[in-house]
C-alpha cells in the first residue's frame, strides 16, 4: 500500500470521526480509499472547494451579478482566479436554467453560505448510495444531497476541478439530463 494511499485514507477518516464518529464508525479502510479526492482537502480547502462547486451550480447567475458587494464576496469565497475562469466560460457551460433548482443570492452576506451549501449538496449526490454517503451527509448535516441525478454532480464536480486547476472546462451534461 502506498503512503499516498495511507494519507488519503487518514485523513479521509479524520474528517468524519471528526464530524460525524458514529456514521464514521461503520467504514472499512477500503471504503476510506476509494472516497474521492476532495474528501481529503484540508478543512479550509474543503470549504472553500464545497462553495466552488455551489458556484459552478450557480454560474449562470453570477454571471448576471453588476453589484461589486456580492462580487467581492464571491471572490473573498471562491478566490479571484476561480472567479474570473468562471465569469470567462461561455453561457453554454452552465446547467440549462429550471434543470436544478438554485437558492437566490441577493446581498453579499448570502454569497458563501448559499453556495457551500449547494456545492455540498452537490457532493453528496455525486457520491454513490452507502455508507460513505451517509457518513458524509451525516457530517454536512442538515444539508442533504441534492435531488440532481448523480451524472450531473459528477459533471459540476469535475468542471469545479477543472476550472480549481485553471484548465479546460469538460462539457456539460445535455439539456435533458435526469435530475
Amino acid at each position: 500500500m502506498s503512503s499516498a494511499l495511507r494519507l488519503h485514507r487518514a485523513a479521509v477518516a479524520q474528517r468524519l470521526l471528526a464530524s460525524a464518529p458514529q456514521a464514521a464508525a461503520s467504514l472499512d479502510w477500503d471504503a476510506l480509499g476509494r472516497s474521492p479526492a476532495w474528501l481529503a482537502l484540508s478543512e479550509t480547502e474543503f470549504r472553500a472547494f464545497q462553495c466552488r462547486v455551489g458556484a459552478v451550480l450557480h454560474g449562470r447567475a453570477l454571471r448576471l451579478w453588476i453589484d461589486r458587494g456580492r462580487l467581492a464576496a464571491a471572490q473573498a469565497a471562491l478566490g479571484a482566479p476561480f472567479v474570473r475562469r468562471l465569469l470567462a466560460e461561455p453561457e453554454s457551460a452552465s446547467i440549462p436554467i429550471g434543470l436544478v433548482a438554485c437558492a437566490e443570492i441577493e446581498r453579499p452576506a448570502q454569497v458563501e453560505p448559499v453556495l457551500r451549501q449547494a456545492g455540498a449538496a452537490v457532493l453528496l449526490a455525486g457520491l454513490p448510495e452507502g455508507l460513505l454517503r451517509e457518513a458524509l451527509g451525516a457530517a454536512l448535516a442538515p444539508v442533504t444531497a441534492s435531488p440532481m441525478a448523480a451524472e450531473l454532480a459528477l459533471t459540476l464536480i469535475a468542471r469545479t476541478e477543472a476550472l480549481t486547476a485553471g484548465s479546460a472546462t469538460p462539457g456539460m451534461a445535455p439539456a435533458g439530463a435526469a435530475v
